[in-house]
């Protein structure tokens, strides 16, 4: 079934969860993990805002002949740095800096099963990749705001825009890898991607990281 990008009116961030495509959710225990080290937190947010905006580039880089997909990557790169430069102003209101590029077991885990031998799959599996970590970090971020929502206005507030950009934007990826093959191969490919992203999560939320 393909996503909806037809948005009217203000999100319904409490409904927005189950508007993802995701096979489990995020524990509390996460949540509550995360709020408790918001400052870091939110120096791994920078992180990953930097390396969207790169993975989106690079896709620019390895498609530079399709056209669509070069001018929706482009412009979300574009506002992943936007969404970087707010994250490191709030950083650095709060006194801290941006965390140092680091490994994420749980995106590498995601790039580990792209298909390699095949260029045609290659592509999708490389759209399916960012619509997860979409979909992954929009659901972070609203489980978060739950915690937080009170307690830390100015952080909210970001969570809060971010959450259905993330929703936004794995829907463009989605989209993109929409076009390259039929419906029920789309689907049974997709469908194999959730059940393994599933899993893979099921191994997380014992860091107060973003993916962690």
């Amino acid at each position: 079934m393909r996503p909806s990008t037809s948005d009217i009116g203000a999100p319904d961030l409490e409904a927005l969860p189950a508007e993802l495509p995701l096979r489990s959710a995020t524990p509390t225990s996460w949540a509550e993990l995360a709020a408790a080290n918001l400052d870091l937190f939110l120096a791994d947010h920078a992180v990953c805002e930097q390396q969207a905006a790169l993975f989106g580039l690079s896709l620019v880089g390895h498609y530079p002949d399709d056209d669509e997909l070069v001018e929706r990557m482009s412009a979300l790169a574009a506002e992943e740095v936007s969404h970087l430069r707010r994250v490191h102003a709030l950083l650095r209101r709060r006194g801290h800096t941006i965390a140092r590029r680091r490994g994420n077991p749980w995106v590498q885990g995601l790039r580990g099963r792209v298909e390699k031998a095949q260029e045609d799959l290659l592509k999708i599996d490389r759209l399916f990749v960012g619509a997860l970590i979409e979909a992954r970090s929009c659901e972070r971020f609203t489980t978060l705001l739950g915690q937080i929502h009170t307690s830390e206005p100015e952080v909210a507030r970001l969570l809060q825009d971010l959450g259905p950009a993330e929703k936004r934007h794995w829907q463009m990826f989605y989209e993109l890898a929409e076009r390259e093959t039929d419906g029920e191969t789309l689907q049974r490919r997709w469908h194999g991607w959730l059940d393994f992203e599933a899993e893979l999560s099921a191994k997380g939320g014992v860091e107060p990281t973003v993916h962690g």
